[in-house]
């Protein structure tokens, strides 16, 4: 099904993606490699008009036939191309025959044969899209008219006719399918959004979680990163922890295609995203490292935002009813409401028949004991699940902090551990989302904030959790006061005040 989205998607008018070519980095082995019989016949250097034309113009995203002086420096980013300000200025000059001020396609393609550019490499994802594009744009017109658009829907009635048996095929051969269509089904994913999305999810999510990114963006974004210092699927053990619930696994979402980029991937997370596997569970991590390797680890608590708008709630796959998301934060958090006064209203976000709150799950008595301390100034707040969530980033972040800091020998099993911490956002349709919260690597000596270089500007949350100072001690400038609470015996850490 996603691959007849993806086709009738990338067929209709867009802006092409901004990268037609890419420079693998060192060492890095991409997730689940095509044949040599792809898309394009070219090789590095030596490329086609029809590879030239791709790449320029994918890159010409304002369809001005020209590459203009400003623009050139992040053109040759797209390709993949690192060069210094001087280098960049040079080549411009160079190669802008005509002194116009920037680059057309006949100069484009003369670039393109400078060494330079020799370790350019096509993307397969963009030449697809075009070829199929032209295939539908009957009249040359750069756009998809009306009668154009029929010939598409018929095309994908016939290919809703052939589904299981595709599905048959697919189940057959595997990962080379989700290989062959998965990068343009994210790509189209995140380009024709406005068809499909549901609004008001759509603008509760901008409101709470107002810098969340697509799982694809995500993972691009911290691989471009992290690629740049030196980490790769060979020298890289990943994991993550995030919250158990299947929602979190699905197919083309953040934990599959991280796993999928550093080819494995560790389980440390239980209920609500908490590090439940422990100082075992990170030791046993730590231990498989590849010599004079790298960790890289992801945390992340859950929420839904159903059709309503409702942070805490998701319509659930062959689900009538809305169920809680995250369940065992709202759970946590119903606890404490009935703790703290049975005068207070019950929170209802979803359907779910189970409204006990006397809990027996140890997972989900230390979240109730984590979370207590942190919810001073819920009131003032847009939402009060919203900043439960939010607090839940914070204990996990806490706990991982911890973890690290008290393994001692760390730094005799590995030479560089990265972190990424931030709130998965889960959506019925439309793909899920992750707010970033941060993003650090870790040395002996030092650790190196790579947040701004990765994501940009922080989002501004004073307004979502009701305070500045809401956001400080959330964010870990001022740690909440902490319970006691023993969990050594559920998850390795040891009985130690929290």
């Amino acid at each position: 099904m996603k691959f007849a989205l993806c086709v009738a998607l990338v067929l209709l008018r867009a802006p092409w993606p901004s990268s037609a070519f890419h420079l693998a980095p060192a060492r890095t082995v991409h997730s689940n490699p095509m044949p040599a019989t792809s898309l394009f016949s070219s090789t590095a250097g030596a490329f086609s008009d029809d590879d030239l034309e791709t790449a320029f113009f994918s890159i010409d995203v304002k369809a001005t036939g020209s590459i203009s002086r400003i623009s050139f420096p992040e053109a040759l980013a797209d390709l993949g191309v690192e060069l210094t300000e001087s280098q960049t200025n040079d080549l411009f000059v160079k190669y802008d025959a005509d002194k116009g001020g920037s680059i057309d396609l006949v100069e484009f393609k003369s670039l393109m044969a400078d060494p330079k550019m020799s370790g350019v490499k096509p993307s397969r994802d963009v030449k697809f899209a075009m070829d199929m594009f032209k295939k539908y744009d009957a009249d040359g017109s750069g756009e998809i008219d009306r009668a154009e658009f029929r010939e598409i829907a018929k095309e994908i009635q016939a290919d809703a006719r052939r589904r299981n048996l595709l599905s048959v095929a697919a189940a057959a051969i595997g990962a080379t399918i989700v290989a062959d269509y998965s990068q343009e089904y994210l790509w189209a994913q995140k380009n024709f959004r406005s068809l499909y999305v549901e609004e008001k999810a759509e603008e509760a999510q901008n409101v709470a979680f107002p810098t969340a990114l697509l799982s694809g963006d995500m993972d691009e974004a911290i691989a471009k990163t992290l690629y740049k210092r030196g980490f790769s699927p060979e020298n890289t053990i990943f994991a993550h922890s995030v919250c158990s619930d299947e929602v979190n696994n699905k197919d083309e979402q953040l934990v599959a295609l991280m796993v999928n980029r550093w080819q494995e991937g560790f389980s440390l997370g239980g209920l609500a995203g908490l590090p439940f596997a422990g100082k075992s569970g990170f030791r046993a991590f730590l231990h498989h490292v590849p010599d004079n390797g790298k960790l890289l680890v992801m945390f992340a608590p859950h929420v839904g935002i159903d059709a309503r708008g409702v942070v805490g709630a998701l319509q659930r796959d062959g689900q009538t009813n809305v169920s809680n998301a995250c369940g065992a934060a709202v759970g946590a958090y119903k606890a404490l409401l009935a703790k703290a006064s049975s005068d207070k209203p019950p929170v209802k976000l979803g359907d779910d028949k189970d409204t006990s709150t006397d809990l027996f799950d140890p997972q989900l008595n230390s979240i109730v004991e984590l979370l207590e301390p942190r919810l001073a100034g819920i009131e003032k707040a847009i939402d009060p699940i919203t900043f439960v969530t939010y607090q839940m980033y914070a204990i996990v972040r806490d706990l991982f902090d911890d973890c690290i800091t008290q393994t001692p020998d760390v730094w005799d099993y590995a030479n560089e551990v990265a972190i990424v911490g931030g709130i998965m956002i889960n959506r019925r349709v439309g793909g899920d989302f992750f707010q970033p919260l941060s993003f650090e690597t870790r040395v002996k000596d030092g650790c190196t904030d790579l947040y701004e270089e990765a994501f940009g500007k922080r989002a501004e949350l004073g307004g979502v959790l009701g305070s500045n100072e809401a956001v400080t001690c959330m964010m870990g400038q001022a740690r909440a006061p902490r319970s006691r609470l023993n969990i050594g015996l559920q998850t390795g850490f040891d009985k130690r005040k929290l």
